[in-house]
């Protein structure tokens, strides 16, 4: 019998200037191909077959990647990423992309070193762990006197309640799960709130309002369900709590009324400052998955910081 093929990842470690990826974004050959991605294009046609080359000596290696002319790239920018062999025991660990430690020498060939899960440290190899403290490092290249390491954190789930699991609240669901959201639908009518209608990914719940308890980090909030009554009441209910986002779906008349009926229950400008209604960046249409985009458009924006 053949044996199988070992596997392989490339990690993105260093970005200069302008570039289609981010430091922490991978890819890895495995048992049912690539998965994962590094900005696509020349970039990572150039980082897979490199990879692979890697893959036939069983080597791991530093690389530099100039975005020029020269590789049909006008971008500019500079990237840095390191491929490793990785061990087949292993490959849960990418798939979960739990957070994991990679380690180099002077000969600059990369290994794997090791992954946290569930409060443990999980060997990869038999090389010694380089600091206790590990899980207290920033994501990023650490420069010690034994190596250089790269330490990979898991990507930040941002929560986000969805309240009402009509056609809208699906069609936000279904994006929103690619997106890194981790997604919460409330409707307590499970002729809506059901499995066929939403992604795996999204956790259902059989109720108009999660419990009172901190959430960390703050979640975004959309209010969409088949009653303005209903709506109202889930968004006075969310202006007390700490939410980072509130949006609440409808037209202008029915912003301009819910904020009048607000005011005379009593909320100022700074509360009423915090109401994203209509939700999403105006004139994208008013389709269920028009008003996703939208919507979702606006989250990236302040995910990213560009709109606060």
């Amino acid at each position: 019998m053949k044996p199988e093929a070992p596997l392989v990842e490339v990690v993105v470690t260093q970005v200069a200037g302008s570039a289609p990826t981010a430091v922490g974004d991978s890819l890895y050959l495995g048992a049912s191909g690539w998965r994962g991605s590094v900005g696509g294009g020349a970039i990572e046609e150039a980082l897979k077959a490199r990879a692979v080359a890697c893959r036939e000596q069983g080597i791991g290696a530093v690389v530099e990647f100039l975005l020029n002319s020269e590789h049909d790239q006008c971008c500019g920018g500079r990237v840095a990423a390191i491929i490793c062999p990785i061990p087949a025991a292993a490959e849960p660990w990418l798939q979960q992309d739990l957070p994991r430690l990679y380690g180099w020498d002077h000969r600059e060939r990369p290994r794997l070193m090791g992954a946290w899960w569930q409060g443990r440290w999980h060997p990869a190899a038999a090389d010694p762990i380089p600091d206790p403290a590990v899980p207290e490092w920033p994501a990023g290249l650490r420069v010690a006197q034994s190596g250089t390491y790269f330490w990979k954190r898991t990507a930040i789930s941002h929560p986000l309640w969805l309240f009402g699991a009509g056609h809208v609240g699906a069609a936000i669901a279904a994006f929103a799960c690619r997106l890194g959201y981790d997604v919460s639908v409330f409707d307590t009518r499970l002729e809506w709130n059901n499995a066929e209608r939403f992604p795996p990914g999204a956790t259902r719940h059989i109720a108009a309002m999660p419990p009172a308890e901190d959430t960390n980090p703050l979640p975004s909030a959309l209010v969409m369900t088949h009653s303005h009554r209903l709506d109202f009441a889930i968004t006075t209910a969310l202006l007390a709590r700490p939410i980072d986002y509130l949006g609440v779906i409808g037209s202008r008349t029915k912003a301009a009324l819910f904020r009048k009926r607000l005011c005379a229950h009593g909320y100022g400008d700074k509360e009423l400052a915090r109401l994203h209604m209509p939700m999403g960046l105006p004139g994208l249409g008013k389709k269920p998955y028009e008003v996703a985009v939208a919507v979702l458009a606006e989250l990236l924006q302040r995910r990213q910081g560009g709109m606060l």
